[in-house]
């Protein structure tokens, strides 16, 4: 945790996440997950940050302390894949539109237009 953002709310983060929960759920399925346990997970997290002052390091708090002694290992080899994942994912460039893939998205903008 970076110090002094231990009062970061989660707030934030959850807008954010649900941009790509359809690559996210479909990326973590790939691994085995079922959509119950995803479904799980997400909920249980947008309920507890529902709660007004929850910080970053509250819930964290929280997860960490439901978590058997024998299980903070994975816990944080997950935690370790997930930050790596995301330096990946931002690290990844995507490339310039093309003149062709440029028309298209114009020609989508006009047709939206004439709704």
């Amino acid at each position: 945790m970076i110090p002094g953002k231990e009062t970061t709310t989660l707030r934030p983060i959850l807008p954010a996440m649900s941009k790509v929960d359809e690559d996210l759920f479909s990326f973590l399925q790939s691994y085995g997950f079922s959509w119950e346990e995803l479904d799980s997970a997400f909920c249980e997290m947008e309920s507890f940050c529902s709660i007004p002052g929850t910080t970053l390091r509250r819930y964290m708090n929280r997860i960490i302390s439901s978590i058997e002694k024998e299980d903070r290992p994975a816990l944080l080899k997950g935690i370790i894949l997930g930050v790596a994942i995301r330096r990946a994912a931002e690290s990844i460039e995507e490339r310039p539109l093309t003149q062709e893939e440029k028309q298209i998205d114009l020609e989508i903008e006009r047709l939206g237009r004439g709704r």
